[in-house]
């Protein structure tokens, strides 16, 4: 059973308070969606305390094209990546010499070569290293990617593979769309990074759990539910507000099944804080007591919705407050466009 070793973040330079976001929002929609105007308490009923971005809060109120934007994910992206890797290399006493194969898992940028080819060049990776590019998972994609290193580690029980989960969601804000969605998307989203490594079974040191296999589950012609449109000028989030509906009303049966699979009672859960009601919706529908999702409550206030990183966040944060106990279960999972859920355990 392959084994997860260490976990990395990184997060841009720029942190930006929630309460300077709304002051911001509030001047740009006066003048040019007074419609809106109405709606900014919903800053303050997001959970979000602050956030990070991959430019000064200024920068978005300029306008700038797909190209642009593009640059901006190519550096600002590498950058953040080489900060994960590093710190999960240094968690689990390795060098970048012993990675054998890279997952990168992005929706919010797009280059080619793909960014784990600079990574590689940066960390001096072995030229052989296998690399596995992975586009189109969404706010699913750290979980999705876990469980894809995982299976590869199967494969290979003797190599270690790094999981990059990467997402520059603010590069997608821009002012010529005056939606109500778009606005909901700029009081939640921010950027981030995460990293993990996985090894496989033949290999030998210290780690913070083992991987069991995980689980995806799509719902049929949900397609609507969540997503990103490409426009000239760059992404516009998709979603619905029939998402804390399904969560509460149909996520149970599908993590019932997974669990049953698996023989696995969870002690912790590491789920994907995309929002407030969310978060209440997985209460609800899985039964969870006070504080069960304390982490991911934390993680959302500090960092936002950063899409695929922020379920590896909670994780992360779990695990650094307390170490899984020997036979303890902690279930990660998290929601994207598919509409899909993706599930891992991962067992002290």
């Amino acid at each position: 059973m392959p084994v997860l070793e260490a976990l990395g973040a990184a997060v841009p330079a720029h942190r930006t308070p929630q309460a300077e976001v709304k002051a911001k929002a509030a001047e740009v929609l006066s003048a040019l969606a007074p419609e809106l105007v109405e709606k900014l308490s919903v800053f303050d009923s997001t959970g979000i305390r602050e956030r990070f971005f991959v430019r000064p809060m200024d920068w978005y109120l300029e306008t700038h094209g797909w190209g642009e934007r593009a640059a901006v994910f190519r550096e600002e992206g590498t950058a953040m990546l080489e900060r994960a890797t590093r710190e999960a290399l240094d968690a689990a006493g390795l060098r970048a010499s012993d990675v054998d194969g890279i997952v990168l898992v992005c929706t919010t940028g797009i280059a080619t070569p793909s960014l784990d080819a600079r990574l590689a060049n940066r960390l001096g990776l072995d030229a052989a290293v296998q690399r596995v590019p992975v586009f189109g998972l969404g706010c699913a994609g750290g979980v999705a990617g876990l469980n894809l290193a995982d299976d590869l580690a199967r494969a290979h029980p003797s190599k270690r593979f790094l999981l990059l989960s990467l997402e520059t969601c603010s590069l997608a804000f821009n002012l010529t769309d005056m939606s109500v969605r778009a606005f909901v998307a700029t009081t939640l989203f921010g950027d981030g990074c995460a990293a993990a490594l996985v090894r496989g079974d033949a290999l030998e040191g210290p780690s913070l759990g083992r991987l069991r296999r995980g689980m995806s589950h799509q719902w049929r012609d949900s397609e609507d539910v969540m997503g990103w449109d490409v426009l000239d000028e760059g992404l516009r989030v998709v979603f619905s507000r029939r998402i804390p509906e399904i969560v509460q009303t149909q996520l149970a049966p599908v993590v019932e099944r997974y669990l049953k699979r698996e023989e696995a009672a969870p002690g912790r859960w590491a789920l994907h804080p995309g929002g407030t009601k969310v978060l209440e919706a997985y209460e609800a529908a899985l039964k969870l007591g006070l504080g069960a999702l304390a982490e991911s409550r934390d993680v959302l206030r500090d960092f936002g919705n950063m899409s695929s990183p922020t379920a590896l966040f909670v994780l992360r944060e779990s695990l650094r407050r307390r170490a899984l106990a020997p036979g303890e279960t902690a279930l990660l999972a998290a929601l994207g466009p598919g509409f899909t859920a993706e599930m891992g355990l991962v067992e002290g």
